[in-house]
């Protein structure tokens, strides 16, 4: 049977199993158990679905939620008889037309019999019942209901589906014009150049955007081939292997360059498309493209600054491996001469204050030439050249190394640095300069920015397979606005409210590229005016870098 659809394309009819009718359902209705137990017994014998109800208030919801072929009603109910039930089941829509079979034990006389049918029963049996005499009447109601059902089942499908052709030719009327009018204004209003060719290849209709980008009329092309517009820097091959591919699968893209009307040549982005009739032969082709000039120009000139940047970045790298040879030269002899005097201190016997000095000019020279590495190691970072060196080590001890260094800073502004390395790791497997270099950028900046009187505080915790380290301060914070642009070198936040500072903003940057080599991660929660927490996370073991 064919498919018979609405216009929104779901079948009314899917396949011949449609046609299967559902059972019809008999109701029976009685307050003794066992006589409720005899009747489903007896109607085994009758292909209907048997339902039950011990009550008649029961039977009332049972027949507003089912179509019922058949109610078979005791008379001697309590609460409410069956006369009762069956007075208000004709009184509603839904239930009026189920026909009802009285049965009694007790009311055998014409009084009675005239009551059932007056209520609208359409048979009054008698107990003890007869089973031929109850199966032949059964039988004949649900043969009734499916024939009514079938009926209207039919009925109803033929309305929908006159309805539904109906409604589907409307439908595609409506859509042929819509479409119509749509590829029209397409047409008309496409910011790139269509044009239609017939199987001869000659020019048939132009749009606006054609006429505007060739500077050709529709009147000018239309009977043309569009050789007319050809530049001349295609070979024949290139149109060979052109039209073989359209033959092949019926479209064709790729750029070329075109002539206008004044001479002038441009290069375009072509696509067509080939339409075939009915029988596969070749009916049009369509073909669209617009003017890519602004785009090559663009091209040419993302290359040039490519080249430039490429020939910058080398000329830094070239600088910072200069400066930081520069730098290094002093710098080994402030290490060498401030080693010396902690040396002498020892052996001379040096005031304690004397070996402190000594002591914080070699730190701060070891800092700053591992500073002047942290610029070459930016450098191999963006080019992807850095190397990690991962070696185990304790964190807790490189916390107060680290927190030492910044002590002396700290101190003079009343600033107290606080550490928590109790729920540290015994031990982290990491490149230790980089976690220390980290380490000592987040300190210089919570420092930086804590006003006096001031706390920092260094957490250590193990999460999981990660070892966190938290950087807190009570500062002036860092603006919602400001956190991605601090991720990038060079880069510093409004540092009006800080302290003087030698900073040069690679803190932040170096700090998030460290870690990112290493597969962590790294997070800045900050309150203006209440202060920052900066917080990274190392994977713990060797295995997470394998």
């Amino acid at each position: 049977m064919p498919h018979l659809q609405e216009s929104g394309g779901a079948p009314m009819i899917s396949s011949e199993s449609d046609l299967v009718l559902p059972r019809s359902k008999l109701l029976i209705v009685d307050d003794q158990p066992s006589n409720l137990a005899a009747l489903r017994n007896l109607l085994m014998k009758v292909d209907v679905e048997v339902m039950t109800a011990s009550s008649g208030n029961e039977a009332l919801k049972l027949c507003l939620n089912h179509d019922f072929a058949l109610v078979l009603l005791d008379v001697q109910m309590p609460e409410i008889d069956g006369y009762e039930v069956a007075e208000l089941m004709r009184g509603e829509e839904q239930t009026c037309d189920i026909p009802i079979i009285f049965l009694t034990a007790v009311y055998r006389d014409d009084v009675h019999r005239r009551r059932g049918y007056g209520v609208g029963a359409v048979d009054y049996i008698e107990k003890p019942i007869d089973e031929m005499v109850l199966l032949s009447k059964v039988r004949v109601f649900i043969e009734l209901h499916r024939s009514h059902a079938e009926s209207k089942r039919l009925l109803g499908l033929l309305t929908e589906a006159n309805r539904s052709l109906s409604l589907e030719v409307d439908a595609r009327r409506r859509s042929e014009a819509d479409n119509v009018r749509l590829a029209g204004t397409i047409f008309d209003s496409s910011a790139e150049a269509i044009m239609v060719c017939d199987s001869l290849s000659r020019v048939i209709a132009v749009n606006p955007a054609f006429c505007l980008i060739t500077g050709f009329s529709s009147a000018e092309i239309e009977g043309r081939n569009p050789r007319v517009m050809g530049s001349g820097r295609q070979n024949r091959e290139f149109y060979t292997a052109m039209w073989i591919e359209l033959e092949k699968d019926g479209k064709w893209q790729g750029e070329l360059w075109n002539r206008r009307k004044n001479g002038e040549v441009y290069p375009v982005w072509l696509s067509i498309v080939l339409i075939r009739g009915e029988g596969g032969a070749i009916d049009k082709y369509v073909g669209i493209f617009s003017d890519i000039t602004e785009r090559k120009k663009a091209e040419r000139e993302l290359m040039e600054s490519r080249l430039v940047a490429e020939e910058a970045n080398r000329a830094k790298s070239h600088f910072l491996a200069n400066v930081s040879h520069e730098f290094r030269t002093p710098l080994n002899a402030i290490l060498g001469f401030s080693e010396l005097l902690m040396i002498e201190g020892e052996t001379n016997g040096f005031v304690s204050r004397h070996r402190e000095y000594a002591a914080s000019i070699h730190d701060s020279g070891q800092h700053l030439l591992e500073l002047v590495n942290d610029l070459l190691d930016l450098s191999k970072i963006e080019a992807g050249k850095w190397v990690l060196h991962p070696g185990l080590f304790a964190v807790a001890p490189l916390v107060h190394e680290c927190a030492r260094l910044l002590q002396a800073d700290a101190e003079t502004v009343g600033i107290r640095i606080g550490i928590k390395t109790e729920r540290a790791p015994p031990a982290l497997f990491a490149d230790k300069r980089a976690v220390r270099q980290s380490l000592i950028n987040l300190l210089s900046n919570a420092v930086k920015f804590t006003p006096a009187g001031g706390v920092v505080t260094v957490e250590v915790d193990a999460d999981g397979p990660m070892t966190v380290i938290r950087v807190s301060d009570t500062g002036i914070g860092i603006d919602a606005t400001d956190v991605p642009r601090l991720m990038r070198p060079f880069e510093q936040a409004d540092s009006s409210q800080a302290r003087p500072s030698k900073g040069g903003g690679l803190g932040l940057a170096v700090v998030r590229s460290l870690v990112d080599l290493h597969r962590g991660w790294m997070r800045i929660e900050s309150v203006v005016g209440k202060g920052t927490t900066v917080t990274i996370a190392f994977p713990t073991a060797w295995a997470e870098y394998t």
